[in-house]
């Protein structure tokens, strides 16, 4: 009887290390960004805009990520411009493409006013995010640099 429960306990210590082994020495690849859908803008508040970003994104991983709330630097043609965090986590089916509802908020150094009077007449500006965002698979998780641009049209984000 007691010969059982230790190999039985033994089976499930070895099981779970083995699992562990295999999750920890697979690579966690960043997910691939495949364009933006639109923003939804829910408050502006002094510096602060809280929005909602729509966003295609492809997970090449054989596993779910989780992207953790993290802070990124927001530039706007070059020039740091505030702050990006992620609100809530947001869940990435494996091998891919999902559509994304994303919570975030932006501590701008401008007001908005200002930013968007800056660039009223632009056709098209580049926005910058860098920094590092956490991601997550099981209970474990990685820290992964980003530098992602893209050109939008800021007539098209008008939040009034």
């Amino acid at each position: 009887m007691i010969r059982t429960v230790i190999s039985g306990n033994m089976k499930r210590i070895i099981s779970i290390i083995t699992a562990l082994f295999l999750v920890t020495s697979c690579a966690l690849h960043a997910p691939e960004f495949r364009g933006g859908e639109g923003v939804e803008f829910d408050t502006i508040a002094g510096k602060q805009i809280k929005f909602n970003a729509k966003a295609k994104v492809y997970n090449g991983n054989w596993f779910g990520v989780k992207v953790k709330p993290s802070k990124v630097d927001l530039y706007i043609d070059g020039k740091h411009s505030g702050t990006l965090q992620l609100e809530k986590k947001v869940k990435m089916k494996a091998r891919r493409e999902t559509l994304l509802q994303i919570p975030m908020t932006a501590e701008l150094s401008d007001s908005p006013l200002l930013l968007v009077a800056r660039y009223a007449g632009e056709d098209k500006v580049r926005v910058q995010l860098k920094g590092k965002v956490k991601g997550g698979v099981f209970i474990l998780s990685k820290k992964i640099d980003i530098n992602e641009s893209v050109d939008i049209n800021p007539r098209s984000l008008s939040p009034l």
